[in-house]
């Protein structure tokens, strides 16, 4: 039987003790009978009053006559751009946004060129989101929503591109650019970034109080809004591409079922679809020109929607269909699993909810589909020629400690034994809300040391854990008597072997003393990998990871070694 802890996943709806022994289909199938005995109309809408909200873009507030004809009044336009690449970097990238109001008559399109005077028109799909959210006490809280995507084919590697998004009365959003993947070859050095668990710093539209961040007193080496100070810096930086390892934007960040009106009890639900806008306004100043690539968590499984059965699977991301666009490279039933090939990366985002023991609500969903694909890909990176680094991605972690989540037994079986036949040499993780890397791992033990600073040689010692869920939302714990190790520890330091456990599933954790826990940092910061292609044929080529803090700090350091094969 399905047993989702409390928090586990959104919340959006169901009554808890209902809710707790569901899947994510069976819960679309609860909700999808709940409405139609509920149909909402105006006159309940009204009555609704707070409880319902009218989302289109970026106004929320109840949904009124008065309210509804401001929003009609007010000039449509495109928010919240954001990129990612399609299925080949060098020659594909999927342009997105959000219509502030519903799509005016004529529709809208990108321009794209080379420079600003563009040459170039795609069509753009519009793709229309509702959200009807159950309340406890009867209400439907309801929300509208328009995405819009172009994708570029046929692009050169390696180029320049400048676009728009233009609607029909010829206004436009502002230029930005964006840049290919290199071609085959290239010597030219580039990075990328990445983090887990971010959410938004503001109050959503809707004045919510569940959706402010209850950051502890203590919390003194942070910035005011860690998840907009990350996002500035990897604006600034303008990496290669963004990775975010799951729990997207927290559009139920409370994960109690609690309402505005149901603050004990009532199993409902604090779910709000508008948050997503917020949060595509929050990332649009890096994501606008730099591809962020999403893999999905446990806050991100929303069995509110459309369930995707037009691709086969019951696993509440049809929200994510209308919101993102994700390579597709993966098994047809998971979308949020996928490969593609920068330089001489190849980069592989896996859907943990899959495989979790620990909150087992769409575990199994794929049939064993994503297992085999990801043993197929591994395999197929490795035989590539053109291929010296696979890096994956994930939310919940095979290796970490903490006093929230630590291990997933589930992930770390089905990922690390691959990690290991096949030579991986990096893993970012996220769910627990910390920095943590490991030692390079083979068959679970730490194969050798790897202190800030080392140089690793994963051909020989193993995979690099990385845990980067400290991209924003309010931090965890260590374990008790479990202390910070980094570069510059004022404090104590537990060193590398720590007290941790497994999580085998709700309230159930196997204890394991690690000798892995290299490097442990208890609040905000991201990675970069700074990628050296090799200079010439078997010369070496070497990936460089380091931490920052939200505060611009750099605070831990590891490079790994290999001989190209090229």
């Amino acid at each position: 039987m399905t047993s989702t802890p409390p928090g586990g996943a959104p919340d959006v709806g169901v009554p808890a003790h209902l809710a707790a022994r569901m899947s994510v289909g069976e819960q679309h199938a609860w909700l999808a009978s709940y409405l139609r005995r509920h149909p909402v109309s105006r006159r309940s809408a009204l009555r609704g009053g707070a409880g319902v909200v009218a989302a289109m873009g970026l106004a929320s507030a109840p949904w009124t006559l008065a309210a509804c004809a401001r929003a009609a009044r007010a000039p449509v336009s495109v928010v919240g751009r954001h990129l990612a690449f399609g299925a080949d970097p060098q020659r594909q990238m999927a342009l997105a946004g959000e219509l502030t109001a519903a799509p005016p008559a004529g529709g809208v399109v990108v321009d794209l060129g080379r420079d600003s005077s563009f040459g170039t028109t795609l069509p753009v799909e519009v793709r229309r989101l509702v959200s009807q959210v159950p309340q406890s006490d009867g209400a439907i809280r309801g929300s509208e929503q328009f995405f819009v995507h172009a994708r570029a084919d046929g692009l050169a590697p390696g180029e320049h591109y400048r676009y728009r998004f233009r609607l029909p009365d010829g206004s436009t959003t502002a230029e930005a650019g964006f840049t290919t993947a290199p071609g085959p070859g290239s010597t030219a050095p580039w990075s990328f970034t990445a983090f887990a668990d971010q959410g938004v710093d503001t109050v959503p539209p809707s004045g919510r109080d569940e959706f402010t961040n209850a950051y502890e007193p203590d919390d003194t080496r942070r910035t005011m809004t860690p998840a907009t100070a990350l996002v500035d810096r990897v604006a600034a930086q303008r990496p290669a591409f963004h990775l975010l390892a799951g729990d997207i934007c927290y559009a139920d960040p409370s994960g109690h079922g609690l309402p505005e009106r149901s603050r004990s009890g009532g199993g409902f639900d604090s779910f709000d679809p508008t948050v997503w806008t917020t949060y595509f306004g929050l990332i649009e100043r890096s994501a606008a020109a730099t591809p962020w690539m999403f893999a999905t968590g446990n806050h991100d499984m929303e069995a509110l929607y459309d369930d995707n059965r037009a691709r086969g699977a019951s696993h509440g991301y049809g929200g994510h269909a209308a919101r993102l666009d994700l390579p597709g490279t993966g098994p047809s039933a998971c979308p949020s699993v996928y490969v593609f090939r920068y330089g001489t990366v190849g980069v592989v985002s896996i859907d943990a909810n899959d495989l979790s023991t620990e909150i087992p609500t769409n575990a199994g969903y794929s049939g064993g589909a994503q297992a085999a694909w990801l043993r197929r890909t591994l395999g197929d990176l490795r035989a590539d020629p053109g291929v010296d680094w696979v890096v994956a991605f994930f939310h919940h972690c095979a290796f970490a400690t903490s006093r929230a989540h630590a291990s997933d037994a589930g992930v770390r079986a089905a990922v690390a034994p691959l990690c290991d036949e096949f030579g991986v040499d990096l893993v970012l993780q996220g769910h627990n809300h910390q920095y943590e890397r490991t030692d390079p791992i083979r068959r679970g033990r730490a194969a050798v040391r790897a202190p800030d600073g080392a140089t690793v040689r994963p051909e020989t010692d193993g995979t690099t854990y990385v845990c980067v869920g400290s991209g924003g939302r309010p931090r965890y714990r260590w374990q008790p008597g479990e202390t910070d190790r980094y570069r510059g520890n004022p404090g104590p330091d537990s060193g590398t072997t720590v007290a941790s456990y497994v999580a085998l599933g709700e309230d159930a954790q196997q204890p394991e003393q690690v000798d892995w826990s290299q490097a442990r940092y208890l609040d905000y910061a991201y990675v970069t990998v700074d990628v050296a292609p090799p200079p010439a044929p078997g010369s070496t080529t070497s990936l460089t990871v380091r931490a920052t803090t939200d505060t611009g700090l750099e605070i831990d350091r590891v490079v790994l070694e290999r001989r190209s094969f090229r």
